[in-house]
């Protein structure tokens, strides 16, 4: 199980929180998750704006994606969810040029 709201503070490794947009979930069968509903979909939103709708616990294993697709930025990275075949995790990429090793989501 998982919490959305944690992995992005995981990857965020102390930097502030930005901005984050909530995307829709997938699909799948919602009845077994906690998400709450009428989430602001599309829309650019603080982190304290958006904490209500990202602080449920889902399942993050095979199956079908448990949470929403997201997009979270800090001052240096860009946070998202990935995944393949429904187990579903989190990854970051630098929010400038930098040179890092690139990393391939859903395959990391």
């Amino acid at each position: 199980m998982a919490i959305l709201r944690e992995w992005i503070e995981q990857m965020a490794a102390g930097e502030a929180i930005e901005a984050i947009v909530l995307g829709p979930l997938p699909w799948g069968d919602y009845k077994t998750e906690k998400i709450p509903p009428n989430w602001p979909q599309n829309q650019i939103l603080t982190w304290e704006q958006a904490l209500p709708w990202i602080s449920y616990e889902f399942n993050d294993g095979y199956g079908f994606p448990g949470c929403h697709a997201i997009v979270a930025w800090t001052a240096t990275k860009i946070i998202s969810v990935s995944q393949y075949d429904g187990a579903t995790a989190p990854f970051v990429i630098p929010r400038n040029p930098t040179a890092y090793e690139p990393i391939m989501p859903g395959s990391s």
